[in-house]
């Protein structure tokens, strides 16, 4: 039978043994017990143990990629620590714009891959049913009235969208809405009648799920994908 207890070793609890473990070097320096700078050295191990908590315990994506990010400038660092090479991490730093580049890649795919298999034969345009909208430096504010909404795209550059789906409804029990955020806010409103399961992935920005579930259950689901960096996506009633 399955253990669904929650356990006690979860990454909060590894930074706090991490975190009691400095104090006792510190401490025990200042008791002229050990040498601090001996041991502190070695920090980049604890950043590679952090990242395999986070890995192991994180259920959404974002916090599985923070825990690899983790793992592996941890193991460069000890590398360089000793002796075997020479890493700098802020030579490094382009290899954050090419990790959010894969992601946007990897997302797209997904999307095509979806989109033909959920809506063969139908057109992708822009339409009440399936929306598109690009806000570059710029804003879109949009009310959906379809009786047949299936999703969409949504991306928001440096700009804005307000999409407003209070007065929609599916004829299907759930539709996707794809959603990229890249120094850009996005707010959904959605009916009071549907739940709301977020997928999307925040590189440094957040989603905010602010609707209020059905006291008497919904057969409706509006699914959030998609990637936000340093952005935000609300989604409220």
């Amino acid at each position: 039978m399955e253990n669904n207890k929650p356990s006690i070793f979860s990454p909060h609890f590894f930074l706090g043994i991490i975190i009691i473990g400095v104090g006792i070097i510190f401490m025990l320096d200042n008791m002229d017990i050990i040498y601090a700078a001996d041991f502190l050295r070695y920090w980049p191990v604890l950043l590679i143990a952090y990242g395999i908590t986070k890995v192991s315990y994180s259920s959404k994506n974002s916090g599985q990629i923070f825990g690899w990010i983790l793992i592996v400038i941890g193991a460069l660092k000890l590398l360089d620590v000793l002796n075997f090479i020479n890493f700098r991490i802020w030579d490094w730093w382009p290899i954050v714009f090419i990790l959010i580049g894969l992601n946007f890649l990897r997302g797209s795919w997904n999307r095509s891959r979806n989109n033909t298999a959920n809506i063969s034969g139908d057109s992708l345009n822009d339409s009440d049913s399936y929306i598109k909208n690009i806000a570059m430096l710029s804003g879109v504010k949009r009310k959906i009235t379809s009786k047949d909404f299936r999703g969409g795209e949504l991306t928001a550059f440096m700009g804005g969208c307000e999409i407003d789906l209070r007065e929609a409804d599916m004829k299907g029990s759930e539709a996707t809405l794809d959603v990229v955020a890249v120094w850009g806010g996005i707010e959904i409103r959605v009916p009071m009648g549907w739940s709301v399961s977020v997928k999307a992935t925040p590189i440094m920005g957040g989603v905010e799920d602010g609707t209020y579930p059905s006291k008497e259950g919904t057969s409706k689901r509006l699914i959030i994908t998609g990637n936000i960096v340093m952005g935000g996506v609300e989604i409220k009633n």
